[in-house]
Parts: structure tokens; sequence; C-alpha cells
């Protein structure tokens, strides 16, 4: 029996200054104490259908439904308790209101053995038959949801019948152009170099659809406090947005990394949806924080860069501590993402960059593919993508490349290359001009300007921008992309030495 459980979801944190990091699991909406008993519910009526007695399952899980009324996963679970008691209108009935709450993941619907008993049941049959109008129906209904949370402001939606997500945005026609532009380069990358059947139609029409918000400042805030509670503006970090893998929708104020990495969890999920795997922490994260930095390649393509998350890395190679990757793949999400969770994010992104700049990045997908239901960490399929079973040899070949990466800087230097402009982080979409260096004087560009990009690449926060502008010396001519209120445009900028 496939038991359902909930998802984690992942959230992207802003830390303040020129640090991203994603290392929580937002809370349940649900109150703590509420939830705790749910939970609690859910556990006991695992363990009862563990020991084959569905009724005392079931009852338990009435009990979490009183609680959670609106909750998909206690709806499916009760079909299963049903399905497991003969009862097969009874589980078909349960499975409809499932969907109605929420539930459209057909792949496990189907590969569910509990619930042959419903095979044959017109509730069951009807939803299959209709599922392409079941996922219209659920696309609907969570973009309703969508129109009721974000409503401050002037929103437009668009509807990526290919991508199967529909955008609601309050940024300017500009702004949405570009955060779309990224994400069609994720999706890119993600087809080329992980899931190449991700498009493909046949397989494609019956994913989920995922609702993408890009919302106003006011709605932003009142959506993070929300989920998060009023701590979440205060100290040293706020909350950039986070993919709601239940809910199928991405929410995101930040159009730069934290926008990359979330929609891969999306893409991602679609992949193991349709495979009916579990995927190991390290493996959601690492592929999630890949796409937070890159360089365009030679056709634009994305070609992910050492970032602030390779200094983490490099710092703990120093020190001897870095981690094997059985060590490492084997963290729960728990502890992953609670536990040290900048040391285990830098380290799951290192793996993957090793694989990417070994060329293996697909050969490990289908590795995975082939061995996850004997090897749900991933270990084995890392051995196969790189042709080593050796592990101590793998974690040498793995900590030779760390030590081969180059510090990645984490402020502009005295002496180094800089705009010469006094500029403030900003809330997501790019650094924002608030003085001139009398030495260069305007350029082009005005007070208020939100730079977005460097020669084409993005600097959508003030990490990003230290990175790129790295690559450059003084004298040196660049072109800078930004936003000015609602118009667009470059300015030729000669960099000069940062006092």
């Amino acid at each position: 029996m496939k038991w359902v459980a909930f998802i984690a979801r992942v959230v992207g944190v802003l830390l303040a200054g020129a640090t991203l990091a994603r290392a929580q699991t937002p809370p349940d909406l649900t109150p703590p104490q509420t939830k705790e008993s749910a939970d609690r519910l859910s556990a006991l009526a695992f363990e009862a259908m563990s020991k084959h007695d569905p009724a005392k399952a079931e009852d338990l899980l009435r009990r979490q439904l009183k609680l959670q009324p609106n909750n998909f996963v206690v709806y499916y679970n009760l079909a299963c308790t049903r399905a497991a008691q003969r009862d097969g209108p009874g589980a078909a009935a349960l499975i409809s209101q499932a969907v109605e709450h929420g539930f459209c993941d057909l792949y496990q619907l189907k590969r569910d053995g509990v619930l042959d008993v419903i095979r044959k049941e017109p509730a069951y049959l009807a939803l299959v038959d209709h599922w392409d109008a079941v996922l219209i129906a659920r696309r609907e209904a969570n973009l309703a949801s969508a129109r009721e949370l974000f409503k401050d402001g002037e929103y437009k939606e668009i509807v990526d019948e290919r991508m199967r997500v529909v955008y609601r945005t309050a940024f300017d026609e500009g702004s949405t152009k570009a955060a779309i532009e990224e994400l069609n380069k994720v999706a890119a990358y993600a087809q080329a170099n992980l899931f190449p059947d991700l498009f493909d139609p046949e397989k494609a029409k019956n994913d989920a659809w995922v609702t993408i918000v890009l919302p106003s400042k006011l709605d932003f805030a009142k959506w993070a406090i929300a989920l998060y509670g009023p701590q979440v503006s205060t100290g040293n970090s706020t909350v950039g947005g986070a993919y709601e893998h239940d809910l199928k929708r991405l929410v995101s104020m930040d159009l730069g990394a934290t926008l990359r990495h979330e929609f891969m969890h999306a893409l991602h999920y679609r992949h193991i949806t349709r495979q009916g795997q579990e995927c190991p922490a390290w493996m959601l994260e690492g592929l999630g924080s890949l796409v937070e930095d890159y360089d365009p390649g030679p056709n634009g393509e994305m070609v992910p860069a050492p970032s602030w998350r390779t200094n983490i890395l490099k710092r703990v190679e120093k020190l001897g501590n870095l981690p094997r990757i059985e060590k490492l793949a084997k963290i729960p999400y728990g502890p992953f993402f609670n536990d040290r969770p900048l040391f285990n994010y830098a380290a799951a992104r290192g793996e993957f960059m090793f694989l990417a700049s070994e060329g293996k990045l697909l050969a490990f997908s289908r590795a995975f593919d082939a061995t996850c239901a004997d090897d749900p960490t991933g270990v084995k399929a890392f051995e196969q993508a790189l042709g080593e079973t050796d592990l101590k040899a793998l974690h040498t070949r793995w900590r030779d490349w760390v030590r081969s990466l180059p510090a990645v800087p984490e402020e502009i230097r005295s002496g180094a290359a800089s705009l010469g402009l006094e500029v403030d982080a900003g809330s997501g979409e790019g650094p924002v001009v608030l003085s001139f260096d009398r030495r260069t004087g305007a350029q082009g560009l005005h007070i208020n300007d939100v730079i977005t990009a460097i020669d084409g690449k993005p600097v959508r926060d003030m990490s990003e921008l230290v990175r790129v502008l790295s690559g450059y010396k003084p004298g040196d001519e660049v072109e800078v992309s930004y936003r000015r209120y609602k118009l667009t445009g470059t300015a030729k900028i000669v960099l000069v030495k940062k006092k």
C-alpha cells in the first residue's frame, strides 16, 4: 500500500546582505496543538494499518479528519482503509473526495495496489476517464485560491500550456517577461540534463498544473506572515519564496535564485511523481540549489557557477569535514533542513556541481530511476553515473574537485572592479541604485534604477552582483540591464576600482 504523507514543502530564505539560503521547511498553517494531535492520529493510523487493522486505522483517521477537514491526504488514507476492508464503493467515494480537496496524482492512483478493489467502480472509472477535466478543474480551483489570497494591486494572468503553469503576476510587463525567460532556461536545463521526457506531450498530459505567483510586496508580506508567523520579518532573515507542492503553488518575490530554485523543485516533483519515487533530501535540495547561480553558456544556456555555497564547501574541506556521499545521502528531511542546513545545502549543491562538471547529470538521473527501488538514497546511482564503486576512491575524487574550485568573492574589496555605485539589496528583483561615485557619474543610470543583469548575467541579489563583478577588472566596460519604474533598458558602464 502507498500511504500518502505530507510532502515537505521547500522554502527560499533570503539572508540579509549578500547571502541566499534555503534552509527551512515552512510550518503547517494548522494551529500547533491541532497539528500535533492530527500528526499523532496519522502516525497511529499508519501503525494500525501496518498491523493489518484497517478498522482501527479508519477510526483514527476519521478523528483526524475532524481536525483537518480540508486535508486531501486524510481522505486518500481513509480510502485505503475502506479498500483494505473490501468496501469498493466507499473507497471510491473517498477517493473522489480526496480529488475534490486537492489530490491530483493519477500515477499514484493507478499504482496503489491496495486500491485494486475500486478499479471497476463507476466513480473511479469516471475520474480516470476524465482526468484531463479533473486537472483543469484543479488548476482553476488553485488559481481561484491564488486570486483570493493575492489581490492587492494589478495582477495579470498568463497560461503556458507547454510548461503547464499559470502565472499570476503583479510585476510590470518587462520584469514578468524576464522572470518567465529565467524559468524557461531552468526548464531547458532540466530537460537537457536531467529529465529528457519532461515535456513529452503524451506523458505531460497527466501532470498537474502549477500556479506561479509573482506578488505585490504587500501581498507577499501577508502571505509570508500567514505561513511563517510575524517573526518572518525580524532578525537577519526574510522569506524569498516557496514551492508548496501539496498546493501546486510557487510564490516568489525574488526573481532570481529563489525563483529558479523553487521552480526546479516543481519540475523535479513532476518527474518523481511520474516515476513513483521518494526522493532523498540531498537530491531535492541539491538540484534546487544547482540552478541558483549560473553564467550564460555560448548559446545562452545555463551553466551552473560556483557561488557563496562553494565557499562553505571549501572551508569545510580545509577543516577535514567534507561529507562522504553515503553519509550525506542518508540524512533524513528533518535533520537536513534543521541541523547545520547551510552545510547540508552546500554539500548537496556541490555533489551535483561535481556531476555536472563530469557531464554525468543525465547518467545519474537515469541511474536513479533504475535503482531507486533498491537504493532510495541515490548512492548507487551516484556510483554508477561516475563509474566508481569504491566509495573511498569516489570521495577522493570529490575532495580533489572541491579543492580545485575557485573561491568566490563575498564582498567587493578595495581595488577590485566596481560599478562606482552605492546600491541597496532590493527586494529580490535586483540591487537598487542609491547614489553614484563622483568619479563615474550616472553613466546612463538613475537613482532608484533596479539592476537586473551585467553583460546578460543575472544579478538579482547582492551575492550575484559581487560574484559577477569579480570576473572583471577596473577599466572594463560592461552593459548593465536595468528597470526604471515600468521601463527597461541598458547602459554602458566603465568599471572603476573600489575605494
